[in-house]
């Protein structure tokens, strides 16, 4: 009876990890993980430079700079990729699932909707995939409370360079509407402290926030400003 339960438990499949996806509205039909959750969880060696860089996966020599990053200088890596190294995945389920990787070394992605906050007290914009935070950063919004409340949607305009219609024709890099005339968007001066027009502006330095921002939201992600 002893071997018998114990063949049973070795029998059952390991409870695998599960990885929250992110997509971007730039590359669309691509899921990516970080690429250091993706290696634990396959038991995978990773080879990196002295900046921590990732020029080895697997095996699998990487070119400088082919892996996506977040603002915080984590690196991503997408299911192709993953794939491409040795890891085979299933298809997309109707619940946003797939699995990564055999049997006893790999993990499930679940790719979860999109959601934007915006505190226009503390001056903060996150941007949130499921449970796993993409990107926090500080902003510039509205002064004299310009910056409507509420919640609104990303586009359907965006553009990698818009001037304002109402600004002097003021630059305004990767821009996304999210009410009339308020867009979230770039900007080479963001103080600590409400000073636009009604805009939200986002940093175009410390790794390029708006630049992530605008590549990573898809049109018709809930945006709530409060």
């Amino acid at each position: 009876m002893i071997c018998l339960l114990a063949w049973s438990a070795l029998a059952q499949p390991l409870k695998s990890a599960t990885l929250e996806g992110i997509v971007f509205a730039a590359e669309p039909g691509k899921v990516f993980v970080p690429v250091e959750e993706a290696v634990e969880a396959l038991k995978w060696s990773l080879r990196q430079d002295d900046e921590g860089k990732v020029f080895e996966l697997n095996g699998l020599p990487m070119r400088a700079g082919s892996l996506r990053c977040l603002t915080d200088g984590t690196e991503l890596v997408d299911k192709e990729l993953l794939e491409l190294a040795g890891a085979p995945a299933s298809a997309l389920d109707e619940k946003g699932r797939f699995r990564v990787g055999r049997l006893f070394r790999g993990f499930t992605v679940l790719v979860s909707a999109q959601r934007v906050e915006v505190n226009l007290a503390a001056q903060t914009l996150e941007c949130w995939q499921g449970g796993r935070l993409v990107l926090k950063t500080r902003i510039s919004s509205g002064r004299r409370g310009s910056t409507p409340k509420g919640d609104f949607r990303a586009g359907p305009y965006r553009a990698v360079m818009h001037r304002s219609s109402r600004y002097q024709n003021a630059p305004m890099p990767w821009s996304v509407q999210i009410n009339g005339h308020v867009f979230i968007h770039g900007f080479t001066s963001v103080p600590a402290y409400p000073a636009s027009h009604g805009c939200i502006r986002l940093p175009l330095d410390e790794g390029n926030p708006a630049k992530l921002f605008f590549e990573w939201v898809l049109n018709g992600t809930p945006v709530r400003v409060r």
